[in-house]
């Protein structure tokens, strides 16, 4: 018998076990956890969920079928084009139709719940996170004197660049519709959700991960622009967004000092012969002294420029996979132990093909589209959400080699969720 009781258990185990598992996604040797609570999740599904699967989005079924296009794309191409046949299946089936797979259990999960309820549930798991790293910052700060920017509780502060744009992104579109008039689609309410957006932006200031604070700044923007092109007169709204991103800009500029030598490390890295790059050597450094040059930006675009070369002599790609740029390295100069170019577009491009990677930018910007056309159809701020957050992290993936791993299992996961939200109409407040 399905009593309120009842019901109102289920939505709490459900969104409990959607957090915890957000929650533990990002986090280093949890591979085992993870799977453990997706197989629990999936057998609970299976039990219980069987008649309340996910509805399907009118607006999404183009990228859905451009989405379908490059599955099989990537399989063929493994089959007929890859240097390694048997090294690029596999990459396929890990790091492509898992978490494929992975996405459509989020979507499931999220079905068993109201959207508002499973969106509150990512929220929390990312906003610990940020409380996580600002708290860990803040002990450091009362032992040292000084606040340590860039120092994390676990891992590479990569890792919780991706997982402060992942939050931006969810808020930021948030708080847009519900300027717009709309009900927080993430279940917010009305300040929870500013507070919340305030923590990702400190956080955010505190990290000092250039490439998290350019994201977050074009996610700013595009609020901006969304709310002064849609709704007349919004200029408050509109001051308050530039103001949030001067505030991001200025703070990581000024605490940033590698911005200072920013453009000459780039100009160094597009048209230097030098091999640094490959090598490491300071006897091969482009500059003299060489502790002049901003290495961190001349080595990402050095390896951008190799990669595009290797593109060029590689058009159809070499093979699925994150380390497709260390593949062609070794390949190339006989060094092995290279991954990736740290842009994921140039791995994808070089693993599967210009073909390949038109066919993601589509069918990312598709979903993008569909976003936007059901939130102004269907009233409906989930799928502006969606839209945020695909954006997002399709421009991380050009800065950063993020397309594979658990950052691509978690955005997935975390887009069932929201393509789930899509399937209730939202109401005017």
């Amino acid at each position: 018998m399905n009593t309120p009781m009842a019901s109102s258990y289920k939505e709490m185990l459900w969104a409990f076990w959607l957090a915890v598992l957000v929650f533990v996604f990002p986090i280093p040797g949890t591979i085992a956890l993870r799977n453990l609570l997706l197989l629990v999740g999936v057998i609970a599904l299976l039990w219980t969920g069987r008649d309340n699967l996910p509805a399907r989005i009118a607006e999404l079924r183009p990228a859905a079928w451009v989405l379908v296009a490059l599955t099989a794309w990537i399989t063929l191409h493994s089959v007929l084009f890859a240097t390694d046949t048997s090294g690029a299946m596999d990459q396929s089936r890990s790091n492509w139709l898992n978490q494929i797979l992975i996405a459509a259990i989020g979507a499931w999960a999220a079905s068993q719940i109201r959207p508002a309820t499973a969106g509150r549930a990512v929220v929390i798991a990312l906003a610990a996170h940020m409380l996580w790293l600002l708290g860990h910052q803040a002990m450091l700060a009362l032992d040292g004197g000084a606040w340590p920017f860039k120092a994390t509780p676990f891992a590479g502060y990569d890792y919780h660049g991706m997982l402060i744009s992942f939050l931006f992104a969810l808020l930021a579109a948030d708080r847009v519709a519900t300027l717009l008039g709309r009900e927080s689609p993430l279940g917010l309410g009305r300040h929870p959700g500013w507070i919340l957006l305030g923590l990702s932006i400190a956080a955010d200031i505190s990290l000092q991960s250039r490439n998290s604070t350019l994201v977050d700044l074009l996610i700013a923007a595009s609020a901006v622009l969304l709310l002064l092109s849609v709704r007349k007169g919004s200029y408050r709204s509109g001051i308050a967004a530039l103001c949030a991103m001067a505030a991001i800009g200025t703070a990581s500029f000024s605490f940033d000092s590698r911005w200072q030598d920013f453009r000459e490390a780039v100009a160094i890295g597009w048209s230097s012969q030098s091999m640094y790059w490959l090598t490491n050597d300071p006897a091969q450094c482009p500059t003299e002294p060489c502790i002049a040059l901003e290495k961190s930006a001349y080595f990402r675009i050095a390896w951008a420029r190799q990669a595009i070369d290797m593109i060029g002599e590689h058009p159809l790609g070499i093979g699925f996979g994150h380390d497709s740029f260390g593949r062609a390295i070794e390949a190339r100069h006989g060094i092995a132990g290279w991954g990736s170019s740290h842009s994921g577009w140039l791995d994808f491009a070089l693993g599967v093909g210009l073909p390949g990677l038109a066919l993601l930018l589509v069918a990312a910007v598709l979903a993008m589209c569909a976003g936007w056309q059901h939130f102004r159809r269907q009233d409906n701020g989930a799928g502006l959400v969606l839209a945020f957050f695909v954006g997002g992290y399709l421009f991380r993936g050009l800065l950063d080699g993020h397309l594979t791993g658990w950052r691509l299992g978690l955005f997935g996961f975390i887009c069932g969720i929201l393509i789930t939200a899509m399937k209730a109409p939202s109401r005017r407040t």
